[in-house]
């Protein structure tokens, strides 16, 4: 269900009329259409638990962060269907052409589909069954009975989401319209960061499993405190070299270094008859409050300041609680998942 969810979604945006056939309806249809973001909520979770619990405990940190490949993944191949499109002549691609990378992804569909319905429970998740101690209300539970479990979840998400956002997603504003530099020099970087994290993902996975997942995100967010001004100094530059490489070396140390471990800790964090509710709330609702609101409060306190600084000092503070957050988790690197 999680799959049609966010593939019906996906590809029902390649179908959409425009305003010019239905007026103010076609973009509340595509707003509407953003259930993905209730497919992907449940999707991942499951695509991390079905991971991190079928595979030997000491090596948690690295399958689950294979999950996460999903992003830089997607980010390539988004890019590339979109660079093929996009040599269109300018009335085809606005007539039809962006159309079609949305309409691809029922392929995608097809193969989640075939992978997701020959597989199984986990051995976990059917030894709860076998206890009769599945939870009813998993929500409920977590909300009344996990409070602070869930608050640290969320916490342990709202820096490295930030960060990447400003990086990736404000900086298309601010370095064409600030700057008045052209668009592909943000592509460019965020192309390369990308094709860095598919190798530096996996790597945080596993240095998480041999050197625990907390050395890891203290790292992160000392990374993110201190790079959080030197970022815009680069961007100012604006060297299109320096900026790329900027945007590569933000998201790959800004999030690709919490990012990596973040699943499979997020899931550890819960007990097995919560665990999918508990890390997908607590990963989602942190990707939402952060993820979704920075590159607005960005660009609203950009024009509040009429400078930089002030992001800077928002993406600070979000470290900052994100540290107190790593701070108050427990250390599950080595634990066996129960």
């Amino acid at each position: 269900m999680t799959i049609l969810i966010m593939g019906l979604g996906t590809f029902l945006i390649g179908c959409l009329p425009t305003y010019g056939q239905v007026g103010i309806a076609a973009p509340l249809i595509l707003i509407a259409l953003r259930i993905q973001g209730i497919g992907i909520g449940g999707e991942w979770g499951g695509a991390v638990l079905m991971v991190i619990e079928s595979v030997p405990h000491d090596r948690r940190g690295y399958y689950g962060s294979l999950v996460q490949l999903g992003y830089p993944i997607g980010v390539i191949s988004s890019t590339g269907v979109f660079a093929l499109v996009s040599k269109l002549p300018p009335d085809e691609f606005l007539a039809w052409g962006w159309r079609v990378p949305f309409l691809l992804s029922a392929i995608l569909v097809g193969i989640g589909l075939f992978i997701r319905l020959r597989l199984s429970e986990t051995p976990v998740f059917q030894q709860v069954q076998a206890r009769h101690d599945v939870a009813k209300i998993p929500l409920l539970e977590i909300v009344t009975k996990q409070r602070k479990t869930f608050l640290i979840a969320i916490g342990l998400k709202v820096s490295e989401i930030a960060f990447v956002s400003v990086a990736t997603v404000f900086s298309i504003t601010y370095v064409t319209r600030d700057l008045a530099m052209p668009r592909s020099t943000v592509f460019n970087g965020i192309l390369l960061a990308a094709v860095i994290e598919i190798f530096t993902i996996p790597a945080f996975g596993y240095l998480s499993d041999r050197y625990g997942r907390k050395p890891l995100f203290i790292v992160g967010c000392l990374f993110s405190i201190i790079f959080a001004f030197p970022m815009f100094w680069l961007f100012d530059t604006r060297n299109p070299v320096i900026i790329a490489i900027t945007i590569a070396v933000g998201v790959s140390l800004g999030q690709g270094i919490m990012f990596g471990p973040e699943a499979t800790w997020v899931a550890e964090l819960f007990a097995a008859r919560l665990r999918y509710s508990g890390a997908s709330l607590g990963f989602q609702i942190g990707a939402a409050l952060s993820g979704g609101l920075t590159p607005i409060l960005a660009a609203a306190l950009l024009a509040w300041s009429g400078a930089t600084w002030s992001i800077s000092l928002y993406l600070i503070t979000l470290a900052v609680v994100t540290l107190a957050s790593t701070f108050a988790a427990p250390e599950t690197a080595r634990r066996r998942l129960a």
